[in-house]
């Protein structure tokens, strides 16, 4: 189980700093810099801060995978079944599919810039929904925190 937990923690540290570049990436857009200039002092790059942006969506991302491949290991372990559709597993299948969706459409679409880095964003307040905020709203196995 220690590594099913540690690799989420990992993979919420990635999202988490893909919503920071997120976050540098729309001031960058919004002082209207260019993409390639760099001046010393201020934010990097926008292709710099995508890049950060991607690297750490794709590392979240396999990160969250194996997450749950061991989460399904230990769940059949503990509970007799793989998957039981419980609210944190449901939750956190959401969060696998939402960075799976920013990923294809970054990689096989071209999408760039603005609507990704608010995708990333958002994509933030999903996985903290899915780490806090299922315990405290919604009860299955995994209702060890209620309130």
């Amino acid at each position: 189980m220690s590594y099913h937990v540690f690799t989420w923690f990992l993979g919420y540290a990635a999202f988490a700093v893909s919503c920071g570049s997120s976050i540098a990436c729309l001031i960058k857009n919004r002082k209207g810099n260019e993409p390639s200039v760099h001046k010393p002092g201020v934010l990097p790059t926008i292709d710099l801060v995508e890049e950060v942006i991607y690297q750490a969506n794709a590392v979240g991302f396999m990160l969250l995978g194996v997450g749950i491949i061991t989460g399904a290991v230990w769940a059949n372990y503990a509970w007799g079944s793989y998957w039981s559709w419980d609210p944190k597993e449901t939750w956190a299948l959401i969060v696998w599919l939402n960075y799976a969706a920013w990923l294809h459409l970054r990689l096989t679409k071209g999408w760039r810039g603005r609507p990704l880095a608010w995708w990333a964003i958002v994509g933030l307040f999903v996985t903290l929904f899915a780490f806090v905020g299922v315990n405290m709203f919604l009860s299955g196995l995994h209702s060890y925190g209620e309130l």
